[in-house]
């Protein structure tokens, strides 16, 4: 079996989703975000910080390309993967793009909470529809599979998802 990416806005609930899917699929799951800041000895926040948005991109980008050269994945992707098109190349090569959405404010609820989200630290509801927006086109050319994971609870989520592979025959 190929691999599963996980795409989605911060807070659509990918890295829940994750572990929920274990449950179902026998895969080894891989957290990008901290991958990252294993490979450069930082938090996503110090990263941004002396880094930029660009230098995390680019360290997400190349740690994607060793990451898609395994199988039987349920990967967890940081929310701007899909920002760049070799990123969603790769993985769909390697594997099937899952979708999740939830709305905006559903999004601005739980990552409001959350201080290790530098692209929308200090944000209001409108700066995150705003953001959503702006990837939307994105997130769409990526899918394969789109689940909204706001309304259902994170087995429902991943018991919806495990349906739409088997429908699409991708579980093989």
């Amino acid at each position: 079996m190929n691999n599963i990416y996980l795409v989605g806005f911060m807070g659509t609930g990918k890295s829940t989703i994750a572990r929920r899917l274990q449950k179902f699929l026998p895969f080894q799951i891989v957290e990008m975000d901290e991958a990252i800041e294993r490979v450069e000895a930082m938090t996503i926040p110090e990263i941004f910080e002396k880094k930029g948005e660009e230098g995390f991109r680019k360290a997400e980008s190349q740690l994607l390309a060793i990451i898609a050269k395994e199988k039987n994945q349920i990967i967890s992707c940081g929310g701007g993967i899909v920002l760049k098109p070799e990123n969603i190349a790769i993985m769909k090569e390697s594997g099937t793009v899952v979708r999740l959405t939830s709305s905006a404010e559903t999004i601005f609820e739980r990552v409001n909470r959350n201080n290790n989200r530098p692209l929308v630290k200090g944000k209001g509801l409108s700066d995150i529809q705003k953001m959503i927006s702006d990837r939307e086109k994105y997130y769409a050319d990526a899918a394969d599979i789109v689940v909204d994971s706001g309304e259902q609870s994170p087995d429902e989520v991943a018991s919806e998802i495990v349906k739409q592979l088997a429908l699409a025959g991708r579980l093989n």
